[in-house]
């Protein structure tokens, strides 16, 4: 992904699993029943969200899980039930569990996609895999094995996506299994904005050749150097200038070459008005105004010195709290864009810089714990590079980079 990290040397390998493993951990153990009959669920898959650490509950329906100490969120779920998210601090012994599933009410829609696959169908099953898997080098090399388990409805102005059981990804990029249980996924066409929500379980493909360990784990590399995941590590750890990042306050302003939306439909009518007439002096003046419309409302205005990490958060033994005003910028300097990213935009509108560059935005203060579990995700908005960065470059929150 980025050009300049290509020819690492072999002497940096991804640790998948160290994280929890290195540490203190407790034991969670627990026991899945049917929330009706309150009969055991044997098979029912059990895991930590975003993390590689996962069970599958036995015959009795119980299950046992060991992680790190920490705040976590353990996902149960089963084909037939609604799923369960449980949140908690599990920084000393835990008690025993006892999840319920619900059962699933089936809707007809979804009996109905099971039924019919339609042209359409597939034309928005491409749509909904380019927003969620990425254009990136490894979107490109990833696939979805089970797209049937996709419930998808496509209105006018916007694709609605959710599954109904674990989405199998194979990401040979990375050289990862996802398991991914989709929420929801929502794309706004008229806006071009997309949103998701789900939770992912990973696992490492079967052992390999040395050559393919070896491209995978420079290729996790360069999926994590500049990502959020090493941002946000970076500023729990109190290093993110070491690491490479720069911060800066930015704000969206209006664009000044842009005319205003009422202007531009004056403009609109007016051309209207002159169209059947053979020759106007006002055409190509009108045509010149009503194509600045393509124009980006907003700008961004970025202050030129580099914020100190107190200025917009909050370190309280690894706990960060994020909280600030309008937008941050932050720019990674040791690496370059890849070249996927820089082919995504349109002739005229591609980057200047050649590193890297992201902005957040929150709509409340964001908490992120030690793990890398954040408290209200739907909080934070994310734009530029770490927009671009979607499911197939995404890592589990359980690995470290190693000498």
């Amino acid at each position: 992904m980025f050009k300049q990290l290509v020819a690492v040397s072999f002497a940096f390998f991804l640790s998948i699993g160290s994280n929890f493993g290195m540490a203190q951990q407790v034991s969670i153990t627990g026991r899945i029943v049917d929330g009706t009959t309150n009969e055991p669920l044997p098979f029912a898959s059990v895991f930590i969200n975003n993390s590689m650490q996962g069970s599958v509950a036995d015959q009795n329906g119980q299950f046992e899980l060991k992680v790190n100490k920490g705040v976590y969120e353990i996902i149960v779920s089963m084909m037939g039930y609604d799923r369960l998210v449980y949140q908690a601090d599990f920084t000393s012994n835990p008690p025993t569990y006892l999840f319920e599933l619900a059962p699933l009410v089936v809707e007809l829609k979804e009996l109905e996609i099971k039924a019919e696959r339609s042209r359409e169908w597939y034309e928005n099953l491409k749509t909904f895999q380019f927003f969620f898997l990425g254009s990136s080098e490894n979107g490109i090399r990833s696939k979805i094995l089970n797209p049937e388990v996709l419930v998808i409805d496509r209105q006018e102005s916007s694709l609605k996506v959710r599954s109904v059981d674990f989405l199998e990804i194979e990401n040979h990029g990375l050289g990862l299994h996802i398991r991914y249980l989709l929420s929801s996924f929502q794309y706004d066409i008229d806006e071009g904005i997309f949103r998701y929500m789900g939770y992912p379980s990973y696992m490492e493909f079967d052992g390999g050749k040395r050559h393919k360990l070896n491209r995978w784990a420079k290729a996790r590399k360069r999926a994590y150097l500049g990502s959020w995941m090493h941002f946000k590590r970076a500023l729990r750890d109190g290093i993110v200038s070491e690491e490479g990042f720069e911060v800066r306050r930015m704000e969206l302003i209006p664009n000044p070459d842009r005319p205003d939306d009422q202007t531009i439909e004056e403009a609109k009518k007016r051309m209207q008005e002159i169209q059947e007439l053979p020759y106007s002096l006002f055409k190509d003046s009108l045509n010149a105004l009503i194509e600045k419309e393509k124009l980006p409302k907003t700008i961004e205005k970025v202050e030129e010195d580099l914020l100190a990490s107190n200025t917009y958060s909050r370190n309280v033994e690894g706990v960060i709290e994020l909280d600030f005003e309008n937008y941050l910028q932050i720019t990674f300097k040791h690496a370059k864009l890849p070249k996927e990213y820089v082919k995504g935009f349109h002739s005229g509108y591609r980057p200047v810089y050649e590193n890297p560059v992201s902005s957040i935005h929150l709509i409340a203060p964001l908490t992120i714990y030690p793990s890398g579990q954040e408290s209200n995700p739907l909080n934070l908005h994310l734009y530029g590079y770490w927009a671009w960065q979607k499911m197939a470059d995404s890592l589990p929150m359980d690995f470290s980079l190693e000498d």
